[in-house]
C-alpha cells in the first residue's frame, strides 16, 4: 500500500510518461514480433538500464543490430510479391518504427517524432489483432496514453491525473458513440488475424467416419461455431448441421465420393425457411456447415447437389456467414443409376448374420416402406445401447459386432450398422456428418455449438426423396458415461450456476462482435432502415441512449467532485493549491502553523487570521457553523490577495 501510495503521488517526468506508452502500446505487438527483433529489444532495455549516455558508436552498433534484426525476421518471405502483401508491409513498418524509437529513445533526447510514437504503435497494432480481447485492451491503452498526457501537462501528482483523464474519457463517450453509429462506414474485406488463441483449430468433425480406435468421439468443449439465428431458434430436433455426406466404406472408414458425380440439382418442396449468421472457427477443413436443408450460404463456398456445402482451401482463419435453410427432414431429387449403384453397395464378403437377416427382410417384402420399417423394429428389438465407451468390435465383421454380440455404441455405430442394413435390403443409403446440438448452450436467438456436438446421422432414399433418420433414437438405453460431458448427450436438467455464466458471457461477447468487431456499412444499412420504419425501436435506441447520458453525466459529476472526507481540510485545500502553484511549497513535516507563519514572514501575506479560525475549528469539540462562514469566507479573502 505504501507502494501504490507513493506511485501515486509521484511528479512525472518527460521520459517516464513516454516508457509507460510504450510498454502499454507494445505488449500487443509482442505477440507477433519475430524472435531477433525481439532479442534487439531486449538489447536496447539493457543498455537503457545501464544508464550511461551511448557514444556514437554505440548508437551504430545498435542500428547495425537493428538492422540485422529486421532482416532475419522477414527472411524468405522478403521479396517485391511478398512486399506487396499488406501484412508483411505493415510487419516491416512496424520493425523500422521499434528500431528508430529505440535509437531516438537511447540518445534521452526527446523530439516531436517520439511523442507521437506511441499512437502509430497503436494504429499498427489495429491492423494485426481484431478480437474482443483487443477492443478491451484498446480502451485501455487510449486511458493510459490520456492519463500520460494529462500528467505531463498538468505537472501533478499520478492520482489527480487519473481522476482528470478519467472525467475526460468520460465526457468523450457520447461523442465517439454517436460517431460509430452514424459516421458513414466503407465497406471493405479486413484482415481478420485476432489473437494466437482465436486462431486454435477445432476438429470435432473431419469429413470421414472412422469405426476404429479413431471413431467419431470429441468429448471436447471448445466452441466450434456461434450461431445468431434472425429470429428463435429451431427446435432441438430440427439442429442438424450438415458437413460431409459419405457414400463408400474402405478399410472401416466411410468416405465421401472421391470424384463428382453431382446429380440434378434437388427439388425442395415448402418448409420452414430460416435466416441465420455463424461464427465458424477455424477447423483446418474445407467443410461449411449448413442447417438441413440449405439454400444459401458463403458467396465463396460451393454448395453441390449433395448438400455438402465446401470452401476451396481449409479454413484456417475465423469465418462469418450469412445463410438460409428450409427445415425439413425429407426432399425431393434425382438419383442417377450410377449413384444409385454406390448407394446400394456393401462389402458382401463380411457380416454374414447381417446379410441373412437381410435375406430374410428381402423374402418377406419387396416394398422399400416395409423393408425400411422392418429394419426400423429389429434395431428396436435389439435393445441397443447408446454409450460413449463401448466394447471394442470385430472390425472384420463391424455390423455384426454392433448388432448381434456388443450390442452398444454411439453415432458413429448406430449410423454405420443401420446404412449397411439398409443397403443389404435394397434401399439406398448414405450417412452424413457433422454437428447437432441439443439446444441447451443457448440465449434467446443465440446458440453455441461445440466440438462434443460433433454427430452422424443416416438418409435413407425413397419415393424419390432423400429422408433423414436418426439411428439413435432406436437405442433402449442411455449408458451414464458421459463423465466428460458431451453437450449432445449430457442428460436434461438445470445448468450449473458456472455454465449458465459462461454462456452468458458467450452471449455478450457475440453480441459485441456483431454490433461492434463487425458493424459494416451493410450493418448501419441495416440499422438506419429500422430506425426509420420501425417506431417502437427508435424510441427504444434514444431511450438508451439517454439513459446512457444520464450514467455518464452521473459518473462525470462524481469524478469531478472533490474527494475530501475532512470539511475543514476541503475549503482549505483550493487556498493550499494556489500557494504550491506560487512556489510556497509545504514541507516535509512541516506543520499548518509553521507553515502559515513563514509565508507571512517572508511575503507578508495575511495568514494570521486564518491560521487563528483553523486552529480553533480543528480543536473545538463542536464546530460551530458561524465559525465555518468565518474561515471560508477568510479562505476567499486571502486568495483574492494572492492573485
Amino acid at each position: 500500500m505504501r507502494y501504490l501510495k507513493n506511485l501515486l503521488s509521484t511528479k512525472p517526468t518527460p521520459l517516464r510518461t513516454l516508457d509507460i506508452a510504450y510498454i502499454v502500446t507494445l505488449l500487443p505487438l509482442v505477440l507477433f514480433i519475430k524472435l531477433p527483433v525481439l532479442f534487439f529489444l531486449l538489447l536496447v532495455l539493457v543498455l537503457l538500464l545501464i544508464g550511461k549516455k551511448p557514444t556514437a558508436v554505440t548508437l551504430s552498433a545498435v542500428a547495425l543490430a537493428g538492422t540485422a534484426a529486421i532482416f532475419f525476421s522477414l527472411y524468405g518471405s522478403f521479396s517485391f510479391a511478398g512486399l506487396s502483401r499488406l501484412k508483411l508491409f505493415v510487419e516491416l513498418m512496424i520493425y523500422l518504427l521499434l528500431m528508430a524509437i529505440a535509437l531516438q529513445r537511447l540518445t534521452r533526447e526527446i523530439n516531436f517524432y517520439l511523442k507521437i510514437s506511441p499512437l502509430l504503435l497503436l494504429a499498427t497494432s489495429l491492423f494485426f489483432f481484431h478480437s474482443l480481447p483487443m477492443l478491451v485492451y484498446v480502451a485501455l491503452e487510449v486511458f493510459v496514453l490520456t492519463t500520460m498526457l494529462v500528467w505531463q501537462v498538468m505537472q501533478t501528482d499520478l492520482y489527480r491525473s487519473l481522476r482528470v483523464s478519467s472525467a475526460l474519457y468520460v465526457a468523450s463517450l457520447p461523442i465517439v458513440i454517436l460517431f460509430f453509429i452514424f459516421f458513414p462506414r466503407i465497406s471493405m474485406e479486413h484482415a481478420r488475424y485476432g489473437f494466437k488463441g482465436d486462431l486454435m483449430h477445432r476438429s470435432g468433425h473431419d469429413g470421414l467416419m472412422h469405426l476404429d480406435k479413431n471413431a467419431l468421439l470429441v468429448p471436447s468443449q471448445r466452441i466450434v461455431m456461434e450461431v445468431g439465428f434472425k429470429e428463435k431458434i429451431p427446435s432441438a430436433g430440427q439442429l442438424y448441421f450438415r458437413g460431409s455426406v459419405l457414400y463408400d466404406k474402405i478399410d472401416n472408414i466411410w468416405r465421401p465420393l472421391k470424384t463428382s458425380r453431382d446429380a440434378p440439382s434437388p427439388d425442395f418442396s415448402k418448409g420452414e425457411l430460416i435466416s441465420y449468421k455463424v461464427t465458424l472457427y477455424p477447423t483446418s477443413k474445407p467443410w461449411i456447415y449448413l442447417l438441413e436443408r440449405p439454400l444459401s450460404g458463403p458467396q465463396k463456398a460451393t454448395l453441390n447437389s449433395h448438400l455438402e456445402s465446401k470452401m476451396s482451401q481449409p479454413i484456417k482463419e475465423t469465418m462469418l456467414y450469412q445463410a438460409e435453410s428450409l427445415l425439413k427432414s425429407s426432399y425431393k431429387s434425382p438419383l442417377p443409376e450410377t449413384l444409385r449403384q454406390i448407394t446400394l453397395r456393401y462389402d458382401a464378403a463380411s457380416d454374414p448374420r447381417t446379410q441373412s437377416l437381410a435375406h430374410e427382410i428381402r423374402i418377406k417384402s419387396n416394398d422399400p416402406r416395409q423393408k425400411l420399417e422392418a429394419v426400423q423394429s429389429f434395431f428396436r428389438a435389439q435393445k441397443l445401447t447408446y454409450t460413449l465407451k463401448p466394447k471394442p468390435f470385430d472390425l472384420n465383421n463391424s455390423t455384426d459386432s454392433f448388432l448381434f454380440e456388443q450390442k452398444e455404441g454411439y453415432c458413429v455405430h448406430f449410423a454405420a450398422a443401420f446404412t449397411t442394413l439398409a443397403r443389404m435390403v435394397g434401399i439406398p443409403s448414405r450417412i452424413v456428418t457433422g454437428y447437432r446440438p441439443d439446444g441447451s448452450n443457448s440465449i434467446q436467438n443465440y446458440l453455441i455449438v461445440r466440438e462434443s456436438d460433433a454427430h452422424a446421422w443416416v438418409e435413407v432414399y425413397l419415393d424419390g426423396r432423400w429422408h433423414r433418420v436418426e439411428s439413435t433414437a432406436f437405442a433402449a438405453a442411455i449408458k451414464d458415461d458421459t463423465d466428460q460431458g458431451s453437450s449432445m448427450d449430457m442428460a436434461a436438467g438445470e445448468k450449473s450456476q458456472w455454465q449458465q455464466l459462461n454462456l452468458y458471457l458467450h452471449y455478450i461477447k457475440y453480441q459485441i462482435d456483431t454490433w461492434i468487431l463487425e458493424y459494416s456499412s451493410l450493418s448501419q444499412k441495416k440499422l438506419f432502415s429500422y430506425l426509420k420504419t420501425d417506431t417502437l425501436f427508435l424510441l427504444k435506441f434514444i431511450s438508451s441512449f439517454l439513459l446512457l447520458l444520464a450514467l455518464l453525466i452521473l459518473a462525470l459529476y462524481l469524478l469531478s467532485r472533490p474527494k475530501c472526507r475532512d470539511r475543514i481540510q476541503c475549503m482549505l485545500k483550493p487556498l493550499l493549491d494556489t500557494l504550491e502553484k506560487q512556489g510556497f511549497s509545504k514541507q516535509q513535516g512541516e506543520s499548518l502553523n509553521r507553515y502559515f507563519s513563514r509565508i507571512e514572514q517572508a511575503e507578508q501575506i495575511p495568514l494570521s487570521a486564518l491560521n487563528r479560525l483553523y486552529h480553533q475549528l480543528r480543536y473545538q469539540k463542536t464546530v460551530k457553523q458561524e465559525f465555518l462562514r468565518s474561515f471560508e469566507e477568510e479562505v476567499r479573502r486571502v486568495k483574492k490577495t494572492l492573485k
